[in-house]
């Protein structure tokens, strides 16, 4: 199975810190929606593919996984 998403990575912050979205634009809006936007990266799409939830799972709570997958 293959997952798609947007992000928008902080500037000056975590990779936590990013914001992540389904599609571009949810991304843009979202964006617009913090007080400071300029501190915020171009969104960017990422994929990545797994081969069942359990491997989803795995990736996302591995050590560098999270917001950094893609």
């Amino acid at each position: 199975m293959k997952l798609t998403y947007w992000v928008a990575a902080s500037l000056n912050g975590d990779k936590t810190d990013a914001i992540i979205a389904r599609t571009k634009h949810d991304c843009e809006q979202k964006i617009l929606t913090y007080d400071n936007p300029s501190e915020y990266g171009q969104p960017v799409k990422k994929s990545f593919l797994y081969g069942d939830v359990f491997d989803l799972f795995e990736m996302a709570t591995a050590k560098d996984g999270g917001r950094g997958m893609g």
